[in-house]
């Protein structure tokens, strides 16, 4: 894939209580991302670039994945192909096990997790926001499949206006929309609640910048809190970081995670929003 609708860097460390016990240290994983969306699902690649492998003498022959049209096919370091591609369902949606709020926020803008312009930075129109190319798949209208909805090319102001809580930033305001708002952090950020199965997923988005700043997801056996940092840029925002912790119940025994996620050389195509200010979010 050499035109990509959004690239980055990923650089991951992780560190299990568990794995600690038994002496395996923090992993540090580098991987280069594109993904571009096509109106109704993303094609994507991940080309590994460096990683701590923690099982010695055990060599990982996969080194690129990329996933395209339903399929995920993995490649070796010299491109030859490591197995047949494997079938992971409609869309890339169904990979990662996606909500119809975090659908539907990638309908409203396919990058917003990673680069949110500010409508207010374009003052020669046509403007770089309006060169994504956004479906029309809403909840209620496709069902749950959004395969069923094709995508059309859309100007940002068309679709659905997601007034409910008043947020004018794309994706973030379809993420939240069917969310109820509960009392505001100590930190002062508004919260969103949505109930999924035995999951409750509380959202927080800073007042000021309408950005997504942290997410919780809780069951009966696990908890899972994400801290998002932004940079401002010259046309708006670009996420930098994401610390994430884990307290899961494993046969009885309380297992801590973390990890942190440092994304660099971000490039969204037609944004020019390079961080230049102060990182924002808690």
């Amino acid at each position: 894939m050499e035109n990509c609708g959004a690239s980055f860097r990923v650089i991951a460390t992780d560190q299990d209580s568990l794995m600690s016990t038994y002496g395996i240290p923090a992993t540090v994983d580098t991987v280069d991302i594109c993904e571009t969306w096509t109106g109704s699902d993303y094609d994507y690649q991940a080309i590994a670039v460096g990683s701590s492998d923690n099982q010695a003498g055990i060599a990982d022959t996969v080194q690129s994945v990329s996933y395209q049209n339903g399929y995920a096919s993995g490649y070796s370091q010299d491109g030859s192909s490591v197995a047949p591609p494997s079938s992971i369902g409609a869309t890339a949606f169904d990979m990662i096990h996606a909500d119809n709020s975090t659908i539907q926020a990638s309908y409203d803008d396919p990058y917003y997790g990673i680069s949110s312009p500010d409508s207010s930075a374009c003052t020669q129109p046509p403007c770089a926001q309006q060169s994504v190319n956004v479906g029309s798949y809403q909840t209620g209208e496709a069902g749950s499949n959004p395969a069923a909805a094709p995508g059309t090319s859309a100007s940002p102001n068309a679709g659905p206006g997601f007034v409910k809580h008043g947020l004018s930033r794309r994706g973030v305001r379809a993420l939240v929309d069917n969310a109820e708002e509960i009392g505001r952090s100590p930190a002062g950020n508004r919260r969103f609640r949505s109930v999924r199965g035995e999951e409750t997923i509380t959202r927080s988005i800073d007042p000021k910048t309408q950005l997504l700043v942290a997410e919780e997801t809780a069951s009966p056996n696990r908890t899972t809190h994400a801290a998002y940092k932004w940079s401002r840029g010259a046309g708006g925002y670009i996420r930098h970081r994401v610390d994430i912790s884990t307290v899961e119940d494993i046969a009885g025994r309380r297992v801590k995670g973390t990890s942190s996620v440092v994304l660099q050389n971000v490039r969204i195509a037609g944004r020019t929003s390079a961080p230049v200010g102060v990182p924002v979010g808690h």
